[in-house]
Formats: C-alpha cells, structure tokens, sequence
C-alpha cells in the first residue's frame, strides 16, 4: 500500500518537476533541482538508504530522455525507466537487454501518468536487481554510460 500511495505521490511531482524532455525555454523555472555528476550517484542513494530523502525512491537525468529511477523497497534497490515521450520509447527494449544480459529480471507496470504520445499510460519498466547501495551505484553509472551514452562529466539533476 505505500508503495501504491509512494507512486501516486511520484505521479503529482514529476508532473511539476519530473523527468522531461527539455526546451530552452528555461526562464520561468523557478525551482532548480540539485546537480551531481555520476560519480557523485552513492552519496544520493546513500542519503535515500538512510532515510534522508523525501520519498523512497530518487531519479537522475540529464536530459529527460535519460531518467532512471532508484527505488528503495525492503532494504533493497531497485531501478525504473518510464516512457513519458516518444524518444524514450526505444531504450525500454535497450534497458530489457541490459537487464538480461546481466542477469536482472524485468517487470512492465505503469503508474496512471498520462505521456506525451498516444497511449493511455506511460510504461514503467522495473529492473529487479534487490542490489545494496554499491552494487546499485554501479549498475545506475553503467546504464547511463552504456545505455544512454552519457559521460563521467555529464550533470544530472537529481529528482524530486
């Protein structure tokens, strides 16, 4: 049930601030979120692991194709990839061959958030790695280097 009402609350936030394709049309963002390079990743999924953080999950993207999302659920981390745009559309089959490849099982679900293409809902696809903090830093930096092709220098924001 938290986790139910933990997503709904993502649903709300990322609705205002969350993982989205981005314009130049930057100034009227009020809020900023925090910016970590990926080196600086198990800092915030140890402030997620301890507690300090407002939900239980944190998301990194630097360019709103490219948010993955740590999720914490009994002690354990897990990583999620939602499809709110086209463009993200191809990296569901890319992320489920990283997966497979290295051993995580994979599971599709939605949350009701409604994407920028037709479909009713956007998909969500859940890697299920129960991996610890460091093996769980390891996994998010080898997504983004080789899934997304981002580099050590790349900013993320880091969301909510």
């Amino acid at each position: 049930m938290k986790s139910i009402i933990t997503m709904g609350i993502l649903s709300g936030f990322l609705s205002l601030f969350g993982c989205r394709n981005r314009t130049d049309n930057t100034e009227n963002v009020v809020q900023r979120a925090k910016q970590i390079e990926i080196a600086q990743l198990n800092g915030e999924l140890t402030l997620l692991e301890q507690n300090k953080t407002e939900f239980d999950f944190i998301g990194i993207t630097s360019n709103g194709i490219d948010c993955i999302y740590f999720v914490k659920e009994n002690g354990k981390f897990q990583i999620e990839f939602e499809a709110m745009t086209e463009n993200q559309i191809p990296y569901m089959d890319k992320l489920k061959s990283f997966a497979n490849q290295n051993g995580y099982e994979t599971q599709m679900t939605t949350y009701g958030n409604r994407p920028n293409y037709d479909a009713k809902e956007a998909p969500v696809l859940k890697i299920i790695t129960n991996s610890n903090l460091e093996k769980t830093t390891e996994i998010g930096q080898k997504i983004q280097k080789d899934i997304f092709n981002n580099r050590a220098e790349t900013k993320y924001d880091v969301v909510p």
